[in-house]
């Protein structure tokens, strides 16, 4: 299961809080805020998901 951000170490139920107890409702508002996602790249699809489906825990999913 994908549940982070490896590289800077956030949970996606981190994220999520953040984004409840912030009031904020997009990726780009969620991105000023918290850092996550500059490296690698690879949560990001998983945190759009999380955004839209509020799951904060996620099969790996191929990359394309």
């Amino acid at each position: 299961m994908v549940t982070k951000c490896v590289c800077f170490g956030k949970t996606f139920a981190e994220l999520k809080a953040v984004m409840q107890q912030r009031n904020l409702r997009t990726f780009e508002q969620l991105k000023s805020e918290v850092a996550f996602g500059e490296n690698c790249q690879l949560c990001v699809a998983y945190i759009h998901k999380m955004i839209e489906t509020g799951q904060t825990a996620f099969q790996v999913k191929a990359i394309e």
